[in-house]
This record gives C-alpha cells, structure tokens and sequence, in this order.
C-alpha cells in the first residue's frame, strides 16, 4: 500500500480506530432551526434563507446511511453525494481561477497551492475554523469520519452556488481558504509581508479601499492600499482578495522590499 493511501486510512479512521472528535448524530428534533443557523454564522452569513431553499442544504448535509437501509430508501430526504461532487468542482475552480488571477504563480506552484482543498485538509479547515458543520451532519448508525466532514463541506458549497450563485460562492470560499492559500508560500504573501513590513518600521495606518465594477455576474474589483494615509498601491482581479494582494505587492516595490 502507498505511503499517500497509509496516511489517508489513518486520517480517517481506518486503521486503529482513529476519527476526528465525535459529534452526537442530530436528533432532527427541528432540523430547520439547526440549518438556518448554520448558514446564518459566518463565513456563510445567509440570514434570508428562503423556505424553498431549505431542504437543498438539509441534502447537502445528509450522509447516505441517513437515507437507506440496504438497497432501499428510509426517507424521503435525498443524501449529498450528488451536491458533493458538484461541489468538488465549484470548489477547485474557485481556488484555480483565484491563485490565477491574483498570484503570478507558474502552473506547478498553482497545482500545489490547489491541494489545500484536498479531503483530509477540508475537514481539517472545518474542525480548525469551528465552521459547525461536523455538528449538523444527519446520519444513521455511523460513525463521524473526515471523509464525511469533507463530502459535507464540498456538498454545501454546491447548495450555495445553486441558491446563490458563483459569486456568492466564490466569497464564502475565499472567505475560508484565502489565508491557507497564502500561507502555502510565506514570501507570496504580500498582504502578509506588507502589514509586518508596515508595523515593523512604524509606518503608521495600513488600510485598504475596493470598488467594484463590471456586471455582477462578472465582477472586477479595485483595490488601493494607504500606509500612513499616502496611497502606494494598486490592483484589480476578480475577487476583493486578489486585487488587496495586487495592490499590496505594488507597495512593497515601491517601499523598496519586492
């Protein structure tokens, strides 16, 4: 077996019983409550739910032994293996069309830097972030794995983009992962570099400023980094973070430090 398989089965419990903190299976008791106020906290922040959406994330977060006993239903809720692999995709085209537009990366550093959505580092960031939804998986008889955290988190994201949208999306996912992917390459990290750099020499107030333009379902955004209330940077891109890291790493060549 492969050195790669080995850690996989350990990371989801397949070899001495290991799994990530057990979470009691939801009673159902009032499954809307629970889900509304899932989606209601941050990074989600959908407070106007619409009762037609509803059950789509009560799906996206339902494990199949939730829904069938051997070969038949014992619901009428339908699992998330549909909206997970949906999500998949949603999910590394967001973080691709991200590290594109916003990092000047060859292709094999953007591949790399894609692996932060791999299975094991998604119910990682889940648990890390405390984004909750290990706690609201239905299941039936089945023990919490970080498989199933992940295929939650991924089937999630694909109800976001069918009730709301790539942009909507697009932001919770870069809401979540934007500081994962800069940290995989400290000296690409210019947000990062220019806030130490500026607190370091006491340069004074560092502050950024977007606008967007374009169609909403195309946005480009603007961003214009202020140090000690002097302008010294630009940057556009697709997503408010992408152009702040633009913007940043023209302030950092013009301080004289990229």
């Amino acid at each position: 077996m492969r050195l790669s398989a080995i850690w996989e089965k350990l990371r989801n419990g397949g070899f001495f019983g290991e799994k990530p903190p057990e979470r009691p299976e939801p009673t159902g008791d009032d499954r809307e409550a629970e889900v509304r106020a899932l989606l209601a906290r941050p990074p989600f922040g959908i407070t106007d739910l619409r009762d037609a959406a509803l059950p789509l994330y009560d799906q996206a977060l339902t494990h199949r032994s939730y829904t069938r006993v051997g070969e038949y239903p014992v619901t009428a809720v339908d699992d998330n293996e549909r909206l997970e692999f949906l999500g998949n995709y949603i999910l590394d085209f967001i973080i691709a069309d991200h590290l594109y537009g916003g990092y000047d990366l060859p292709p094999g550093e953007m591949n790399r830097r894609l692996q932060v959505t791999r299975n094991t580092k998604l119910a990682d960031i889940v648990l890390q972030q405390g984004l909750g939804i290990d706690s609201v998986i239905r299941r039936r008889g089945q023990v919490l794995t970080y498989s199933i955290i992940a295929d939650a988190f991924e089937a999630l994201i694909g109800a976001i983009y069918l009730d709301r949208g790539l942009d909507a999306a697009r932001e919770v996912v870069l809401a979540i992962f934007e500081g994962e992917i800069a940290a995989c390459d400290t000296r690409r990290n210019y947000r990062g570099r220019l806030q130490e750099y500026v607190a370091r020499e006491n340069l004074g107030e560092l502050d950024y400023a977007f606008r967007q333009t374009g169609p909403g379902n195309c946005p480009v955004w603007a961003a214009r980094v202020i140090v000690g209330g002097t302008p010294l940077g630009k940057g556009e891109a697709r997503t408010k973070q992408g152009a702040a890291m633009l913007a940043a790493k023209e302030a950092l060549g013009r301080l004289g430090e990229e």
